[in-house]
């Protein structure tokens, strides 16, 4: 098995970031010495590294999911039953075995339903019942705070203190616990939290159904000749120059992603891939104009030469910004690794002319301004950059395109004597 430390560090925080923090608070604090809550906080750390571990691995796999969810509870369990007469119904133990019960059910939804709707409606009870579990971590924080501090002052015997924590009693202070001021200022801010993660997730969820049915929309199109043929000016028969801008894209790695996901798999994460750009170029009124593999040319500037760089650099920021529908794919099909993509962007002169064998002419472009595209993308590796832009695209772009970029460096392309500055998207 081999975990990523991106995605470990992901599984990590979805799984555990609702009730991590408190739930080892409670333990340090509670557990009568320093020692004794240092010694219970590392064992329960070690078997929650382990659930974490498992389930960046494998919980792409709904069923290992929903099992892996329960070894953290089980480690304190064995942790209780070891140190002490194991009471089943203390409250510590009930809220982490409800937790984790609650967020297996519906992360295992969410992985196991293809409809839109239910995965958007399992995300929405994902999100509101962690910050429900985060605020009752919180007020049992304050409790057990408080229980302990009376019973060090002798204002509680030990039999008390132990009925006090059963599960039996926990709603019995929440009335004034929430009636502070400060305690529903931390609930709102939770809220507020949980509520802003849901909007990313829906968004997500929602852009994935949309590259669904452009996939599905495809047959239902014109050929790509007929598409390409549509943006030329009319009764050109004649090969001729025009202004573009043009896009060059390819997946970084994508040989090594293609083994591990092998080829149905991997043929459909490029009909995504292509579908994606499809989406991105087409609200700018660019087309795809060539597909290799998973290199492909976009360009700007067929009917319009108006505008094409500005254009060009929204749908790269489109296609950039919604990568986490297939990234989201990529991790439910079992690929651990980030999806990398580098664009390379120039604008310049292409000849557009009839190519192609005898009987086989169709429209296409040629020039140097594809291969200075295709240059920058594969230099986005050698720079460590996801984008790459020309100067030539740079001084064709309005002032608020221009502001969204950095210079990052300058390159020396085939043919040229001066090096050229290139630009990428501001972090």
């Amino acid at each position: 098995m081999k975990v990523s430390i991106k995605r470990f560090s992901e599984e990590f925080i979805y799984y555990s970031s609702q009730l991590f923090v408190f739930f080892m608070v409670t333990i340090l604090m509670t557990s009568g010495s320093l020692s004794m809550g240092i010694t219970s906080s590392a064992f329960v750390l070690f078997f929650m590294l382990i659930q974490t571990v498992l389930l960046a691995g494998y919980g792409h796999i709904p069923v290992l999911r929903f099992i892996f969810s329960f070894i953290t509870p089980l480690g304190y369990t064995i942790l209780r039953a070891a140190t002490s007469s194991m009471n089943f119904f203390e409250t510590t133990n009930v809220l982490l075995w409800c937790a984790a019960a609650y967020l297996a059910l519906f992360q295992t939804i969410s992985l196991s339903v293809k409809r839109p709707f239910i995965k958007q409606t399992a995300e929405a009870f994902l999100s509101i019942g962690s910050a429900v579990i985060f605020f009752f971590f919180y007020y049992y924080l304050d409790k057990r705070i408080n229980l302990t501090s009376a019973l060090a002052k002798g204002q509680l015997s030990a039999t008390e203190y132990e009925e006090a924590i059963k599960i039996t009693h926990f709603f019995s202070g929440i009335k004034n616990f929430t009636s502070s001021s400060q305690h529903l200022f931390a609930l709102m801010g939770i809220l507020s939290f949980d509520f802003m993660l849901l909007a990313a997730r829906i968004r997500t969820i929602g852009l994935r159904n949309r590259i669904d049915h452009l996939i599905e929309e495809r047959s239902a199109e014109p050929e790509a000749a007929d598409v390409f043929r549509q943006y030329l000016p009319v009764k050109r028969d004649a090969p001729f120059r025009q202004l573009v801008s043009v896009i060059s894209s390819d997946i970084v790695g994508f040989t090594e992603l293609s083994e591990q996901l092998g080829p149905r798999k991997a043929a459909a994460f490029l009909n995504k891939y292509y579908a994606l750009w499809a989406h991105a170029a087409g609200i700018q009124g660019g087309r795809i104009i060539s597909i290799t593999g998973d290199s492909l040319i976009v360009m700007f500037g067929l009917a319009d030469e108006s505008l094409n760089a500005d254009r060009a650099l929204a749908a790269a920021y489109i296609f950039l910004d919604n990568l986490g529908g297939l990234q989201e794919d990529l991790s439910a099909d079992g690929f651990q690794s980030e999806l990398s993509i580098s664009l390379g962007v120039h604008s310049g002169m292409v000849v557009s002319a009839q190519l192609g064998p005898p009987d086989e002419y169709k429209h296409a472009v040629f020039g140097d301004t594809l291969a200075v595209a295709a240059r920058l993308d594969s230099l986005c590796r050698e720079l460590h950059q996801g984008i790459l832009v020309s100067h030539s695209t740079f001084r064709r772009l309005s002032l608020e395109s221009q502001a969204t970029l950095d210079r990052v460096g300058e390159i020396l392309l085939r043919q040229s004597t001066r090096p050229m500055p290139v630009y990428s998207r501001k972090q």
